[in-house]
């Protein structure tokens, strides 16, 4: 950050020598400006330190920084990380015994035999990472219970307690009657931190409403009578534990020294079972080896949580000193002090099994030492507004002739109303308050007041994430401004120029100028741009053109072909709109559809696109081809209340069924669940059209409009389906996507398929309809014509 230059003028004059009372006058005057300067610091350094202090306050007693807590905590557990020493291994039930016992669901003879091999090989008790609730044969349940009699008291089976999706009704999962006779149980519960950084193990669990102690507990042999969870030490590393294959246990591949004398704790580790879950610090691990890592933890005691509110009163403390200290050697100590209380003492607390959480205290000193560190630098700045305190654009102009950062200027709109209704300290207030909630937004500290407009640099380049940033600052800055027991609004509109080249002096002049712009167009802002102004002009004009165009025979219809999965044939296409521009060449659809509904021109658009597709779909149907054709309809449409008369016309025109017509809306969040669009689209459907959800997953496009919308077929966006051959999330997501939308009784079609491992993928998973490259580009109708009667000649002639 550069560092405004002031220069003092000093001027040599004579004077003659002034009266005692009216030296002692101005003396005064000046004692009490300087302790209104310094009320007005301590107001700010309070405003500050309560603000932070109850922001910080609230967030530890919600728990809203539980996600970061877990991640700094996952840190020190990577700092702390060791190899397991328990004397205990896992037994895995994994791919490897899944192909060489025929599926991960092996007969239950298996575990039996497993229980007999371990037992002979020296194991001490076996774990079973399950609850065995389910009968299988009765052969095989009678070979495993009669194993487990040969080993009795030496053999755990597992608990599960849960809740019913569908009640919220709590669920216990045991194992079978004449399998408790022989074997103990133990708890298999554990607890998921928000966004699955973390997992907490209860001390004991329940079924038939008596306590079952944890497995980790028995293992641990502790007894703990709570129902508390602890965290487990996650700088014990899961691979470090022993672990073989349940295969190579009942094959005699392990030699049994590896076995003798350990607890043997037998679980899925196979991805097929989905019993893998995410720790911040290692990874993603199958569930069995939690309750390991949780024994050898309890083995060392019993953990200790002391919550935040320790660390927050020894932050508030730091920052009390770090805030109100005019030395400097105290801030640099509050700052080394907050790093070895917050970074380096929780790790040695850890080693010893006590939690703390530092997010509120580290959240309170941060926002404390930040805002301090900006109220110092104001103080320093000697060419300042008179109103504010701020440096002013005298300031600005000297701070350098170039400055590689974007220069953004806020224009306060109603200042002048303001300034005339209240004192200088309420419109100082004002400045203040503005410039707190700007610097607390991530922008520069160092802000420059010129009468109406606070101008400053801001490290992001012009572009998107500008504008992001621009919208939640004027959000920010939208609600009322609390001033000396009042409220006040307050009125904005930024400018912005990132021209860097130029001298300080214009581009000063330049990012006001666009604000004042802004203010007048009613925009939150405007940038200045010399290659904007170009473009500007194109879109002043593109209406006209696009109207030209549509007339010329420039503006045509392509189509992309929708292929049937399950009889392997073309049986619709979608229609999509293109400009082939003379001197511009192809233009995007982007880039003038928004345009054309900005300026409510789109009627003549879609008109022209329906009266296309209808009558290409009807041309092909014509020559005895089974086709249905989509169409996008904006949702401006909606709101006209003869759009079904102007559908309807279109249809007769070319004598094609409605029922062969798709209208694929897009921007579903625009519409109001109670207002005329979605009664227009009951119509559409009523008359025999079918309506589609396009861009399903994406923006609004989501299960509440799923739910109201009157919708016939559900179109998955591409991003879900580019990576579902490689992808399992997102083969996780599309399926059950195509479940929910089949179970309401609708057709999915899939976008974007590329490959042939994509539509194999879809068509295991059971979708309708898929359109994307694979099948077909955008094309031409005598090209989607030749493609589709291909197809059926092929057909005919059996291949």
């Amino acid at each position: 950050m550069s560092k405004t230059l002031c220069h003092d003028r000093v001027a040599h004059v004579f004077f003659a020598p002034l009266p005692l009372e009216h030296w002692l006058d101005m003396k005064n005057r000046a004692r009490t400006a300087e302790r209104r300067e310094n009320a007005d610091n301590r107001d700010r350094r309070l405003s500050v330190l309560l603000w932070a202090a109850l922001f910080s306050l609230i967030c530890g007693a919600i728990e809203f920084g539980q996600p970061l807590e877990d991640l700094i905590q996952a840190g020190r557990d990577v700092v702390r990380s060791r190899d397991s020493k328990i004397d205990a291994v896992v037994v895995g039930i994994d791919d490897k015994t899944a192909n060489e016992l025929g599926g991960l669901d092996y007969p239950r003879h298996i575990d039996a035999q497993a229980l007999d091999k371990l037992f002979a090989m020296g194991a001490r008790r076996v774990f079973f990472d399950k609850a065995y609730a389910d009968p299988t044969t009765p052969s095989q349940d009678a070979a495993f219970s009669a194993a487990l009699k040969r080993h009795a008291g030496r053999v755990f089976l597992g608990v599960i307690n849960t809740k019913d999706a569908a009640t919220d009704q709590k669920v216990e999962i045991g194992p079978r009657p004449e399998f408790t006779k022989e074997a103990q149980l133990t708890s298999l519960n554990g607890k998921i931190t928000p966004f699955g950084l973390s997992v907490r193990i209860p001390f004991n669990g329940t079924l038939n409403g008596q306590r079952v102690r944890s497995m980790s507990t028995v293992i641990a042999g502790i007894d703990v009578e709570g129902w508390d969870h602890y965290r487990p030490d996650w700088a014990i590393q899961a691979r470090s534990i022993p672990t073989y294959s349940l295969v190579d246990i009942v094959r005699n591949r392990v030699p049994d020294n590896r076995i003798a004398n350990r607890d043997v704790v037998i679980g899925p580790t196979a991805a097929a079972f989905n019993d893998f879950h995410h720790i911040a610090s290692q990874g993603w691990l199958p569930g069995v080896y939690f309750q390991v890592i949780g024994a050898e933890t309890l083995r060392r005691g019993l953990p200790d949580y002391w919550g935040w509110l320790p660390a927050y009163l020894v932050g508030l403390g730091l920052a009390i000193a770090h805030l109100y200290t005019k030395r400097m050697r105290v801030v640099w100590l509050t700052s080394g002090a907050a790093i070895v209380v917050f970074g380096v003492l929780p790790i040695f607390l850890d080693q010893r099994l006590i939690t703390v959480d530092v997010v509120p205290a580290v959240l309170l000193f941060s926002i404390i030492a930040y805002r301090a560190t900006t109220l110092r630098r104001v103080l320093r700045s000697s060419q300042t507004n008179i109103v504010s305190g701020l440096p002013n654009l005298a300031a600005l102009r000297y701070a350098g002739t170039t400055r590689h950062e974007t220069l953004i200027a806020l224009k306060m709109r109603n200042y002048a109303e303001i300034a005339a209704s209240f004192d200088r300290l309420v419109e100082r207030a004002v400045i203040d308050e503005i410039c707190r909630r700007v610097v607390l937004s991530g922008d520069d500290d160092e802000i420059f007041h010129s009468e109406d407009t606070l101008l400053w640099f801001s490290e992001l380049p012009m572009g998107e994430d500008l504008a992001h940033h621009l919208e939640g600052l004027k959000a920010i800055l939208s609600t009322a401004l609390p001033i000396d027991g009042r409220e006040i609004d307050i009125s904005i509109a930024f400018g912005v120029d990132a021209d860097y080249e130029r001298p300080m002096t214009s581009r000063i002049g330049s990012a006001m100028l666009c604000a004042e712009e802004a203010a007048r167009a009613n925009d939150i802002w405007k940038f200045y741009d010399p290659e904007r102004l170009h473009e500007a002009a194109w879109q002043l004009s593109l209406l006209s053109r696009l109207d030209h165009a549509v007339d010329n025979g420039e503006v045509w219809v392509a189509f992309q072909p929708k292929l049937d999965v399950k009889a392997n044939r073309i049986v619709g296409a979608e229609a999509l709109v293109r400009w082939s521009h003379p001197e511009r060449g192809l233009i995007g659809p982007d880039d003038f559809i928004s345009v054309a509904e900005k300026h409510n021109r789109i009627e003549k658009l879609t008109g022209f696109v329906l009266d296309q597709a209808v009558a290409a779909a009807a041309q092909i149907n014509a020559e005895g081809s089974d086709f249905a054709i989509s169409a996008n309809l904006s949702v401006q449409l909606l709101q006209k209340p003869d759009l079904l008369n102007f559908v309807d016309r279109i249809l007769k025109k070319h004598n094609f069924p409605a029922s062969k017509l798709i209208l694929e809306i897009t921007e579903t969040g625009k519409l109001d669940r109670n207002g005329p669009g979605i009664a227009m689209m009951r119509s559409l459907v009523e008359h025999g059209i079918k309506v589609s959800i396009d861009d399903y997953g994406t923006g609004n496009a989501t299960l509440d409009y799923l739910k109201i919308l009157p919708s016939h077929e559900v179109k998955i966006d591409k991003q879900f389906v580019a990576d579902i051959d490689t992808n399992n999330d997102d083969l996780i997501l599309v399926g059950s996507t195509i479940r929910m939308v089949h179970s309401l009784g609708r057709k999915v079609v899939a976008e974007g398929v590329e490959t042939p491992a994509i539509l194999q993928a879809l068509a295991r998973l059971g979708c309708d309809m898929v359109q994307g490259y694979l099948i077909g580009k955008p094309m031409k109708l005598p090209e989607l014509t030749e493609q589709i009667f291909s197809q059926d000649r092929r057909a005919a002639n059996g291949n």
